[in-house]
């Protein structure tokens, strides 16, 4: 188990923004022994779950990861459903479409549509963003039992922007109203300039929650335009489930 402590702490420092890391740093960050390092990242090194380049000197994630990757994909024929329909929606109205779940108090993107909208706003698969600041991210704690989504954000909620829940009353008040009327709506909170809708919805099979953004500038929220998202976002739920029974 030892071993397997480290190699999970290794693949931990890997991220979108630093996709390849070296021997040292690595050794440094996890504050292990050099040696213990060593024998972790040459034992993954051996099986491909990690590529070590010998001109930088440097290690990344190899492709027995990327197969077992596309082993995750396989098994999310839900989530390619939620992806047709988000694009459906995205090619109508020119904006971008997110698909998010959980990962720990944040959302974690797993894709994107991007808008044509010359205005249109994309974040990258991976990016984060905290649950209770986001559209989609209220929309899925509302799927939640009250003392469940309390799990899912930290105490006392971290400031994100003056439109964002300041407190878990709050949070729960907007929730609340997500519950009610199934639409969820944020402006100008984790980004300056933007506002999205969002929905979520459970895969039948797994139960993991899935939710999904629609965002556009702020300068075009009109009502006109809310309702237009709304009742795409409505359908597309509706549409799902009817298919999935």
């Amino acid at each position: 188990m030892g071993v397997l402590d480290d190699a999970v702490a290794i693949f931990g420092c890997f991220s979108l923004e630093e996709p390849a890391i070296g021997q040292a740093d690595l050794a440094r960050r996890l504050d292990r022994p050099k040696a213990t390092v060593h024998r972790a990242l040459k034992t993954l090194v051996a099986s491909g779950l990690l590529e070590y380049d010998h001109s930088t000197r440097l290690y990344a994630p190899g492709m027995r990861l990327f197969e077992l990757g596309q082993i995750f994909r396989s098994r999310h024929h839900f989530l390619d459903m939620i992806y047709t329909r988000v694009k459906q929606i995205c090619d109508i109205g020119g904006h971008t479409g997110y698909i998010t779940v959980f990962d720990g108090f944040d959302l974690m993107v797993l894709r994107v549509v991007r808008g044509s909208n010359p205005l249109a706003i994309a974040s990258t698969p991976g990016y984060k963003s905290p649950a209770y600041a986001t559209s989609n991210g209220r929309a899925m704690l509302a799927l939640l039992e009250d003392h469940v989504w309390k799990q899912r954000v930290p105490e006392p909620l971290p400031y994100v922007s003056e439109n964002s829940p300041k407190d878990h009353a709050e949070l729960k008040e907007r929730i609340g109203k997500v519950r009610a009327t199934g639409r969820s709506y944020a402006s100008n909170e984790i980004v300056e300039g933007v506002s999205s809708q969002g929905v979520a919805m459970r895969d039948p099979e797994t139960l993991e929650i899935f939710g999904v953004a629609i965002s556009y500038p702020a300068s075009l929220g009109t009502a006109e335009l809310k309702e237009k998202v709304a009742v795409l976002l409505d359908q597309m739920r509706t549409d799902l489930s009817i298919k999935l029974d």
